[in-house]
């Protein structure tokens, strides 16, 4: 298990690699999600840096493609993290497929109202529930980003 608190591990002027991610994360599906992703989409990876406060500052991985960013990769001391935005053009068809996903993911959608122009799923990578979850929501993603 990660014994090391990711947002302290690096400060903002000591930018970790991808090496440094992978390690970090070893005992996570970092890696399950990276492989998926550059199989399935061939994205650009980028490593950037949020002053945010709490769980979503410090270092994260960007995935990139099609002129947008598919979702940010947050890493936790006990799992990965992906924040997404689905486009409430997809709103029917979640409504039709959310009762099969996730607690997490049901929750979003069902307490959540789209805020510019989305809905924004913030998926805790756990088990492969959750994986396979987030690989439908990243395929609506694209689908998106694919008409721009």
């Amino acid at each position: 298990m990660m014994d090391q608190n990711w947002q302290r591990k690096f400060s903002i002027d000591e930018k970790p690699t991808l090496e440094d991610m992978k390690e970090f994360a070893a005992d996570t599906y970092f890696e399950k999600l990276l492989d998926y992703l550059s199989e399935k989409y061939q994205p650009k990876f980028s490593i950037e840096y949020s002053k945010e406060k709490g769980a979503f500052g410090g270092w994260h991985l960007k995935a990139k493609k099609y002129g947008g960013n598919f979702g940010t990769i947050y890493l936790r001391d006990d799992c990965v993290r992906m924040m997404i935005v689905v486009s409430e053009l997809f709103e029917e068809e979640l409504a039709e497929n959310v009762s099969s996903m996730s607690e997490q993911v049901q929750k979003t959608f069902k307490e959540s109202k789209p805020v510019m122009g989305g809905y924004w799923f913030v998926v805790d990578i756990t088990s492969e529930k959750t994986f396979r979850d987030l690989q439908y929501l990243i395929t609506l993603r694209v689908r998106k980003l694919k008409t721009k």
